[in-house]
């Protein structure tokens, strides 16, 4: 038991590891895409959503080496021995608009890769069903955003007070760790063939050219990831008519309320890009806490909806812990439902705070608000498409339908800084033109929120009834690797 204890440890320090480098970055990527490489505010932010969009798809490639050609260990070192080189780039002072995009697309693969192996990891650790499993999960998710806190908190103030390249040198010595602590991890597969190692590298190779063209030519990357999206749809359609009788009224619903999952995506990106533009020209750069004026960096308020995360947490789990217990569990449609209310509320709050910062800088309160409400909105919503796939798809289908899921993640990724330039057009800084391009842009996504959460709130009955319909189909299926999950009441 101590080894396995010794041996989450080590899982969840590097997944802290993968999270410092990402949020940190996340913290500053929009200024520091503007100073390094002469991009506009817009250039900055839609350059942002293809490194997103691109960090989503590239799972799709990461599991197939650790299930396919190395083992989830061996591609987790890879995985984390690209990051730990592409943020050296970083602290090396590569620019220009090349150089960044190079730097980007390595990390683009490390990080891609790193996602499915790390959690395949954890599973393989505790594959012998540990009651525990859930515990284990949390504190898991927990060590997520402790790592992504810290990170937002410190990389900011760094690059701030001692200069960009030693700040991503800081990201560079973290992830270096973690490659060292990968090393230590038992090994989940025979060591590969010297053959499938130059394949590996060759692959990889290949992988960050295509993911620095993209970079580097922002109108290749849009036309790519629609095509992406047309091609998952022809893959949820071709699966659908594949799929037996059976498990169609379970695809429909996973196909609607992966939907909904996959929108708060959109909302996500707020976080680097309007979010942390609004707070660099709107909010005062000091807040009062404990009778102390505490100096806070424009990129240091993505900590907060980390540090919300990290606090509802444990009552969440306390509310659907006792909520099971009186045998009145809480159903993902509602789940959903109350996650958008929840978010419409935060957009709300942020539409009035632009409002109040017409007549100058607000107080930073309101970003403390804004972001308990979206925080609690996200742990009703955030991973339940990954949930919903689970327990609804055919046994055959859930990979391809969770690869879907993460691409589809991505181009909403994309969308939502599309939609956050919307702020930046007509800004030349702080002011009443640039108040009222934040307020706007808040206001449309507080009515796109409330409108997704109508949605939300009329197909809870429907889905009840698919639910069931779902059910009775399956139950002749029934055996002892088929067992439907009661997660709709």
């Amino acid at each position: 038991m101590e080894s396995r204890r010794r041996t989450f440890l080590r899982i969840a320090t590097l997944e802290l590891c993968e999270r410092f480098g990402f949020y940190g970055l996340q913290s500053v990527s929009v200024l520091y895409f503007v100073r390094t490489m002469g991009l506009s505010e817009q250039g900055a932010i839609m350059l942002w959503g293809a490194f997103s969009a691109l960090m989503f798809g590239v799972p799709v490639l990461g599991g197939w080496l650790g299930d396919r050609m190395l083992g989830a260990r061996r591609t987790v070192a890879v995985a984390l021995a690209l990051l730990a080189i592409g943020y050296t780039g970083l602290a090396s002072g590569m620019g220009g608009t090349a150089g960044v995009s190079l730097v980007l697309a390595v990390l683009v693969c490390g990080g891609g890769i790193f996602k499915p192996n790390i959690t395949s990891l954890l599973r393989h650790a505790f594959s012998d069903g540990d009651d525990r499993l859930d515990i284990v999960f949390t504190i898991y998710y927990m060590s997520i955003n402790i790592g992504a806190t810290i990170a937002a908190l410190v990389i900011p103030f760094l690059a701030v007070h001692i200069g960009w390249q030693a700040s991503f040198g800081v990201s560079a010595a973290v992830l270096w760790a973690g490659f060292a602590i990968s090393l230590t991890l038992p090994a989940t597969a025979p060591p590969s063939a010297d053959r499938a190692d130059r394949r590996l590298w060759l692959l990889l190779a290949l992988t960050v050219g295509a993911v620095f063209t993209l970079l580097h030519y922002p109108a290749l990357a849009r036309t790519c990831i629609w095509i992406a999206a047309a091609a998952i749809l022809l893959i949820w359609i071709m699966l659908y008519r594949r799929s037996a009788a059976a498990w169609r009224a379970g695809l429909r619903l996973s196909f609607a309320l992966q939907a909904e999952a996959i929108l708060f995506f959109l909302f996500n990106q707020q976080i680097a890009t309007s979010l942390t533009g609004f707070a660099r020209d709107h909010v005062a750069g000091t807040i009062r806490l404990a009778g102390v004026d505490w100096v806070v960096q424009p990129g240091q308020f993505q900590s907060l909806n980390n540090l919300w995360i990290v606090l509802f947490a444990p009552c969440l789990a306390a509310l659907y812990h006792r909520a099971d217990r009186r045998g009145r569990p809480i159903s993902v449609p509602i789940r959903f439902l109350s996650g958008f209310v929840l978010l419409t509320g935060s957009f709300v709050l942020w539409r009035a705070a632009a409002l109040a910062g017409a007549a100058g800088p607000i107080s930073p309160w309101w970003m403390v608000a804004g972001y308990a409400l979206f925080s609690l909105g996200e742990l009703l919503i955030a991973a339940l498409g990954l949930a919903v796939i689970a327990r609804y798809a055919p046994p055959d289908g859930v990979g391809r339908l969770m690869g879907c899921f993460s691409v589809l993640g991505g181009l909403a990724s994309y969308l939502g800084s599309l939609v956050a330039t919307d702020a930046s057009y007509g800004a030349a800084g702080p002011g009443t033109a640039s108040t009222a391009g934040y307020t706007h842009l808040f206001g449309n996504l507080a009515a796109l929120a409330a409108l997704v959460a109508l949605a939300s709130a009329l197909f809870v009955p429907l889905a009840r009834r698919m639910d069931a319909q779902w059910r009775r189909a399956l139950s002749p299926l029934a055996s002892p690797d088929v067992t439907p999950l009661d997660i709709l009441p």
